[in-house]
């Protein structure tokens, strides 16, 4: 005898509360307030660089902006928590579809702002590597990260098909920039699109061949990560590399523009790839293309540039072989991301 499971009452099925989201125009709001609170992180990275050891203290104009920046982000996401408490919800449920990042990334911002102070205070300014990776600033790091990763995750759970909704898409993709350039900025000190190798001995040709792997997979990750739920729109890829690197840039090296163009060249030749390739999970071997092509389209013209102008003696066995490198692991990423499906019998248990 069958047993039909009990329904809801068409009461309580009408009195459920619905799913609380954000319209596009509010996540591009917030895409634009946390580039605020980023572009504060970077000119505080840029004054680190110029001044160094004479920064002595901790109320400085680049503090004033990325901590300014911060307080408009995450006051415009406690007020959409605000409309949702109005609503009847509470706790993380006040916040909207996917912005639960931002209810953690909030106060952990704050904590890491406070530490910050304490710890400046106390012991002081700190210089190079050490002014990035101090327990205070990672905690900052990982604050602004959630919070500007919340529109990305809100569009990832909306009901937007694949290839439709060409603003939820964006969203994604600039979402998606906000956490390429945070995660470019933490690893200033190896970003390999700074520095072309110069191939002079064999320990620092290791060090910068290393650094052009790890930033080959930085860049990659983000493109293949939204092109897991979202056909990329067209311009995504070169919007995405040409503001990271603009900002690394200018950061580090003030006044060279060769480097976010050709970031930016090579992020619109990765869209037309895209576009001709149409990747996705279902068409397995252009997904597998493009994650190779992905990496080496930015690595070959720029490592074979710098050898052409005579900034690198890298053989080239050496640039070219190192660039196929970065496409295989391009294919590794997206292995990962786009795992081969389990047979049967494994998902069974």
């Amino acid at each position: 005898m069958t047993t039909v499971p009990p329904t809801l009452p068409v009461t309580a099925v009408a009195s459920a509360p619905a799913v609380y989201r954000v319209t596009t125009r509010q996540n591009l709001l917030t895409i634009l307030l946390g580039w605020w609170l980023l572009g504060g992180v970077f000119t505080d990275g840029w004054a680190h660089n110029s001044y160094g050891e004479s920064l002595e203290t901790f109320f400085t104009p680049w503090h004033a902006v990325f901590y300014s920046g911060f307080a408009a982000v995450a006051g415009w996401c406690l007020w959409l928590a605000s409309r949702g408490w109005q609503q009847g919800r509470r706790g993380l449920a006040a916040f909207p579809e996917g912005y639960h990042l931002a209810a953690l990334g909030v106060p952990i911002f704050a904590l890491g702002g406070a530490g910050d102070l304490t710890w400046h205070t106390v012991l002081g300014i700190e210089v190079g590597i050490e002014a990035l990776l101090s327990p205070t600033h990672l905690l900052l790091f990982l604050g602004a990260m959630l919070i500007v990763a919340s529109p990305l995750n809100a569009a990832w759970r909306s009901p937007a098909r694949r290839t439709e909704g060409g603003g939820v898409r964006w969203v994604a993709a600039l979402s998606a920039t906000s956490l390429l350039a945070m995660t470019a900025f933490m690893h200033m000190y190896m970003w390999g699109l700074l520095t072309v190798p110069q191939g002079l001995s064999y320990v620092q040709t290791r060090g910068e061949l290393s650094a052009v792997l790890l930033t080959a997979v930085i860049m990659a990750a983000p493109v293949l990560l939204v092109l897991r739920r979202f056909a990329l729109p067209f311009g995504a890829v070169g919007v995405m590399y040409g503001l990271t690197n603009l900002g690394m840039s200018v950061m580090l090296t003030p006044g060279e523009w060769q480097m976010p163009l050709l970031a930016l060249g090579c992020g619109l030749v990765v869209d037309a790839l895209h576009a001709l390739l149409r990747p996705s999970a279902v068409r397995v071997w252009a997904l597998r293309a493009f994650a190779f092509l992905l990496p080496l389209v930015v690595w070959g013209p720029y490592l074979g540039e710098g050898v052409r102008q005579g900034a690198s003696n890298l053989s080239l066995e050496l640039w070219l072989g190192v660039a196929v490198m970065a496409g295989l692991g391009g294919v590794a990423l997206s292995a990962l991301i786009f795992p081969a499906p389990l047979p049967p019998e494994a998902a069974e248990g």
